[in-house]
Parts: C-alpha cells; structure tokens; sequence
C-alpha cells in the first residue's frame, strides 16, 4: 500500500458509509515543509488536475509558504501544467555556492515568477470555484527587524514561548490571510489569535504569496503590502505550520481534505521540536488526511522524503540532489494514481484509517 487515508470521526463515518466523492469537499488545505512537498506532487496532482473537476460546487483552498505555493497552482486554469512548472522550478532551484539570504531571495523569487505569470495570476484572482487564500504572519518585537540577530534571538524565545504554550506565540506575531475575490469565505482567527484579512489583487499577489514563505533569518521579510497593515510580514508557517482547519474556519457541511507528506500536523513551526506535539484527533473531526505510507517512504532514495538541508547536504553534486529529486517526483505519481483508484472504485470505504491521536 502507498497510501496512508485516515480521517476524523465525522470523516471517517461517512467514508466508511458512502465512499469519498468530489463533492464531499468543501476545503483542502496545504501544508508548510519545503522540499518534503515533492514528495505528495503527484497526489496534488490528480486531485486538483481529475479529482476535484468531477465536482462543480466552490471549494476553499488555505495553505502556507510551499502550502500557499501549489495551491496557488492548483488555482490556476490548468492545475497539472502550473504544478509541473512548480515542482520543476523548486527541483532547478541552485545553492551550490552558499546559500545566503540574497541567494534564497533569488532563488525564490524566479520560482515565484516562474509559478504565477499574469495569466496565472488573473485566473487564481478569477478564479469561479477554487477560492484561494495564504497566510503569513505579521511580525512584532525583534521577529520584525531587519537585522539577523534580532531574529535570531526573537526565535530562541519563540521556542520557549511555543513550550509554555501556543498562546504566547501571540506576542510576537499575528496571523494575516490573504484571499482571492471581495471578502473572505475563512474567518480569520476562529483560534483567537490577533488575525486580520486582506484581499489580493494583481499588485499584491506576489508580495502575499511571497511573505507566506519568507523564513526568518535565511530571508528578507517582505513590508508594505498593499491593502495590509505596515510591518513586516513573513512565513505563515510560523504560526500554521502544518494549518488546523478549525482555526481557520468552522466547516459543519462538507469535509476538508489535507493532502500532506506526513501521516500528522504540527501545528506551529516550533512544534516540529516537540515530538509529543501533534494536532489531536478530536480538532480533526471532518479532515481527510491523506499521506504516503511508511512503506512507500522506504522505497525513495536514502529511504526519507526529500527536505530543504538537502541543498547543504549535497552542496558539490548538484547534479546527485536533482537526480533524486527528480525520481521522487517521478514517484509521487503513484500516490495520485493509487488514490484516483481507491475513490473510483469505492475501495477507500475499507482502506480509511480512524485518526486516533
């Protein structure tokens, strides 16, 4: 099996009764996590490429940092070609020299410009069914500063603060959504963090999108977007990492379906240092997660999804990180072809897993 499929108590009860259909979505979500995401381009794929066309009614689309990247592909006319050029342009991507800020600048803003040209721009703006929104954090105290060791330092402490509890991340950063459309279909902090809303249009698309991935310390924040508050603004990953549905929206009709490359959610950044911090089932109740299996992650190169250290890890033979990459985007395509064929035939009914945690 390639496939992990587990859901929450409302999910699993009507997978189990009636199959997955289409129309069943009303949300997909997408994670934080870098590189790990060419693990799952496949799935993506398929869902948003011969899935979710078989559907008519609008679905809302939520993601932060790579999360925002391939839902901003799946937005556009046609999602298969714009997550092929995503996943390529993340795959192309150079650090062979050293992988400074100017450089991760650099690099992400020509896959950025190589992900969202004005007609695939205009199409996630217009778009008349997949709604889409990103999120970013606004930055308070030292996390807003230009300088390095402001950040860093403004990041020991958000490690501490993430220890004592989530709600002291608050101090130091606010959620923003950014959204495609007039008003916004997620109510901003249904978790009670200070969160705010700002529609996107074709001046500041670029700038959202780009904040939503913009990592503390090894990149510049982005400031001044149009339509939202001064400040800087940077990865919303910090915040919603792998995104909790219900802190962003209350979904009683329909369920939410989170394609992701783990078989769980850490729900902020800092959580990933935290082994025993994983999103509860019981916070999942209508969420179709659907992750490669233990096994299918042994079969890639090395045995483990790809990560971002791999830049450092094979700085000297470029041409090796490619190379494996590239066989693991060849690879994700099973998971999309196990997962069409699991939904058609009806067999996800006897293959979804209760969540538990």
């Amino acid at each position: 099996m390639v496939l992990t499929i587990q859901a929450g108590a409302k999910a699993y009860q009507q997978i189990r009764n009636n199959g997955l259909s289409a129309e069943d979505i009303s949300a997909v979500f997408g994670a934080s996590g870098a590189a790990k995401w060419i693990t799952i381009y496949g799935l993506d794929r398929a869902i948003f490429s011969d899935w979710l066309p078989q559907s008519t009614h609008p679905i809302d689309l939520f993601g932060t940092s790579v999360g925002a990247f391939k839902l901003a592909a799946a937005a556009q006319r046609d999602p298969a070609e714009a997550l092929l050029r995503l996943v390529d342009a993340y795959i192309s991507q150079n650090y062979e020299n050293n992988e400074t800020a100017e450089q991760v600048v650099k690099e992400t803003q020509k896959l950025l410009h190589t992900l969202l040209p004005p007609s695939g721009i205009e199409e996630i703006l217009h778009n008349p069914r997949l709604r889409y929104h990103c999120g970013s954090v606004k930055c308070l105290g030292g996390l807003a500063s230009r300088e390095v060791t402001p950040q860093k330092i403004a990041m020991v402490k958000g490690f501490f603060k993430a220890l004592a509890g989530r709600k002291y991340l608050g101090s130091s950063m606010e959620r923003v959504v950014f959204h495609a459309g007039s008003s916004p279909t997620m109510k901003a902090g249904c978790d009670k963090f200070t969160s705010s809303s700002v529609a996107l249009n074709s001046q500041n698309i670029m700038a959202a999108i780009s904040s939503s991935g913009s990592i503390p310390v090894m990149m510049e924040g982005i400031e001044h977007i149009e339509g939202a508050a001064n400040g800087m603004y940077r990865d919303g990953g910090l915040l919603d990492y792998h995104p909790v549905p219900s802190n962003l929206a209350e979904y009683d009709q329909g369920l939410v379906l989170y394609p992701h490359f783990y078989s769980y959610l850490k729900e902020s950044w800092f959580d990933k240092f935290f082994p025993w911090r994983t999103v509860p089932a019981n916070r999942l109740d209508n969420v179709v997660l659907i992750s490669p299996s233990e096994q299918f992650v042994n079969s890639l190169p090395d045995g483990r999804i790809p990560e971002r250290q791999d830049f450092s890890r094979f700085r000297g033979n470029h041409a090796e990180r490619i190379r494996r990459w590239n066989e693991v985007k060849q690879r994700s395509l099973e998971l999309g072809e196990h997962f069409i064929k699991l939904v058609a035939s009806g067999d996800i009914a006897s293959e979804v897993q209760l969540l538990s945690r």
